[in-house]
């Protein structure tokens, strides 16, 4: 069995925090390296790493000094440790069904692909209820190029534009992550790395099934950054760019560039940062002479 590093970013995860790493070592895919990385937490989360890198011989522990400092820093402190052959990011408030990584291990080596992908069930922290994406009646198994994943970007149905986007539900090649950074001073991390992953795969398959459970909170990080964190424009520029120079079709993410904006000239000029806002008017005003 080929080795399996499941990174945990950790930062105050309060009563998460267990649940989570419990359905990781539990995992019926027994090859693991955890990395849990610990980001400075004062809530006791430390302490619960700790147990767990007592008890279980696959678990890594680093302690970050400064608390805080982001996602993205946690996930390039977890990068250069990693020893197995696939990496898979789980959140640490959220859990996994406890075949995920096997799942997902089977369908990345039977198709021969880079990159193997699940949907996601979501929990709604406050009510304590399930909103299911997928049912078994909806199950398939597709084998993509890269050119054909980003295809699926932009659909909303089955919550794939969200799968397409963040970094967990995924089981990746080790060698992809060669010279991947994640951005540190980005509220919002993945919009501008998961996509870079894709475009260094040859193949990708998606698993239509729930085998991730992400926790929905009034505290999580959707929820509580502004909109020009969670859609940036630096990101969708540097995507239609890449795109462009190597040839796909950019249509859908020239539309998404427009509507992101429209979305950034209304939160800017709610929010009193005009030179911003005027930005976004000229981009807009250009567009519209242009592209009419």
């Amino acid at each position: 069995m080929e080795k399996v590093t499941v990174i945990v970013p950790i930062f105050n995860a309060g009563p998460y925090l267990e649940p989570c790493l419990e359905s990781i070592v539990r995992q019926t895919y027994r090859n693991l390296e955890i990395l849990l990385i610990n980001d400075g937490s004062t809530d006791g989360s430390a302490v619960i790493c700790e147990q767990y890198r007592q008890r279980d011989q696959r678990v890594r522990l680093v302690h970050k000094k400064l608390g805080g400092s982001g996602v993205g820093a946690a996930r390039n402190t977890a990068l250069p440790l990693i020893t197995g052959d696939y990496v898979l990011f789980v959140d640490n408030d959220d859990w996994l069904e406890l075949d995920h990584i096997e799942r997902l291990y089977q369908a990345l080596t039977e198709t021969g692909s880079d990159i193997a992908i699940a949907n996601f069930t979501e929990f709604i922290d406050e009510t304590s209820v399930f909103r299911f994406h997928v049912t078994e009646e909806d199950y398939f198994q597709k084998v993509y190029t890269p050119n054909e994943w980003f295809e699926m970007q932009y659909e909303g149905k089955f919550a794939f534009s969200q799968c397409f986007t963040v970094p967990w539900c995924k089981l990746y090649k080790a060698s992809l992550f060669e010279n991947i950074v994640y951005p540190e001073d980005e509220k919002v991390e993945d919009d501008y790395t998961t996509w870079k992953l894709y475009l260094m795969a040859d193949r990708i398959v998606y698993r239509h099934m729930g085998l991730y459970y992400h926790r929905k909170r009034e505290t999580s990080v959707t929820k509580t950054v502004d909109m020009g964190s969670v859609f940036p424009l630096k990101s969708i520029e540097e995507r239609v760019t890449l795109l462009s120079l190597i040839g796909f079709d950019v249509a859908a993410e020239l539309r998404a560039y427009r509507w992101r904006l429209e979305k950034h000239k209304s939160y800017f000029l709610e929010a009193g940062e005009v030179q911003a806002y005027q930005k976004c008017l000229q981009k807009l005003n250009i567009l519209e002479k242009w592209c009419k």
